[in-house]
């Protein structure tokens, strides 16, 4: 039975505390969809159930936000549902980045 990966696995599964993800929404500086992060994750080895989880995990723990769906010109919704940083996860963010 074959596993859908990312990409290949490489290195251990990323766990739900790493700070990856994080550093992925902070990286492009706006609000990701899970596709987003999909890409985003891509040659970490993280499988597509790891980033799903990780995502998760940033919602339970208030590191992340839902911010609504992407929209037309007209306010229309066109897209996918969003996911953004919240203050703690920017907190979080920055103090990882000074070790």
């Amino acid at each position: 039975m074959s596993t859908l990966l990312v990409d290949r696995r490489t290195v251990p599964a990323v766990a739900p505390s790493d700070p990856i993800l994080l550093h992925a929404f902070a990286r492009r500086g706006r609000p990701l969809a899970a596709g987003d992060l999909l890409r985003a994750m891509t040659g970490t080895g993280a499988r597509i159930s790891d980033v799903m989880e990780l995502l998760a995990a940033g919602l339970r723990t208030g590191m992340l936000a839902p911010r609504g769906h992407r929209t037309d010109e007209r306010g229309a919704l066109v897209g996918p549902r969003l996911y953004e940083l919240t203050d703690e996860g920017r907190a979080f963010v920055e103090a990882d980045r000074l070790i």
